[in-house]
């Protein structure tokens, strides 16, 4: 078995079974484990036991992250010509590995097609406040703050495309409040600010990401439901910072990306 292919397995949480070499499992659920068996096939078989003796059906088994992320890769080998050709994708560096390896590219621009047009565009056009922009202040945002022409995608957008990639984690690496100071004007303000580092459990890349908000303290004050958002925007922001790093499509380049999806009919 190719190296690469055991980092995916790892990647994607199997282990190998320490009795029976190239038999590699994953508890999903308290109800069920998934096998890659790579002992009769070198291209493998996936299947999916359930508890009582059962099998997943085959069909239900396929839809599951645990096949389609390494099949795809599987798949690619299979379609690789036998003369030398150019790799599809740059050399990318896998943490835990001595040499760098090709790895399939994730959160391209096919992959976010198909994760917005699974979704119901006519709902979200509907719920888009300026209809001659559908979709704008839901997947994206595209709107002139003062001199600066914000653009950039929206968090539910990037949370859709890694839920889409699979095995992406984020951890929190610094959280907490800043005092800045007007000095011409006196003012003082206080911010909440997170740093959010996420990775690519399959390829090891890894991105930080940052963002700050100020504490609106006259919500605090409020004789009615007194609350504050800042410090859920300052970490949901961080972690969207933090997760573009992994996706290879500029924010602005995705911002026009689905600005032409949401413009068909």
């Amino acid at each position: 078995m190719e190296k690469e292919i055991e980092i995916i397995l790892e990647g994607l949480g199997f282990e190998q079974d320490p009795e029976k070499k190239l038999l590699y499992k994953k508890s999903i659920d308290d109800n069920k484990v998934a096998y890659w068996d790579f002992r009769k096939n070198e291209k493998g078989r996936f299947y999916v036991s359930e508890i009582g003796g059962e099998f997943l059906d085959d069909n239900d088994a396929k839809q599951l992250e645990e096949y389609v992320v390494l099949r795809k890769k599987l798949s690619n080998e299979d379609e690789k010509p036998k003369a030398k050709a150019k790799p599809k994708a740059k050399p990318v560096e896998v943490i835990g590995s001595k040499k760098t390896t090709d790895v399939v590219l994730r959160g391209t621009e096919d992959e976010i097609l198909t994760v917005v047009q699974q979704r119901n565009l006519d709902l979200i056009r509907k719920a888009s406040k300026n209809k001659d922009k559908p979709g704008e202040g839901i997947l994206y945002y595209d709107e002139k703050i003062g001199n600066f022409q914000l653009v950039e995608p929206s968090v539910e957008l990037v949370d859709l495309i890694t839920a889409q990639m699979g095995n992406i984690s984020v951890e929190i690496i610094e959280q907490g409040t800043r005092k800045h100071i007007d000095i011409e004007e006196g003012d003082e303000y206080y911010t909440y600010y997170a740093i959010i580092k996420a990775k690519d459990n399959i390829t090891g890349t890894e991105g930080l990401g940052s963002a700050e908000e100020i504490i609106d303290f006259n919500e605090m004050k409020r004789e009615k439901n007194p609350r504050t958002f800042a410090l859920t925007k300052a970490i949901r922001k961080a972690e969207r910072n933090a997760k573009e790093r992994l996706i290879p499509v500029p924010r602005k380049a995705m911002v026009e990306l689905i600005k032409e999806i949401m413009k068909k009919k």
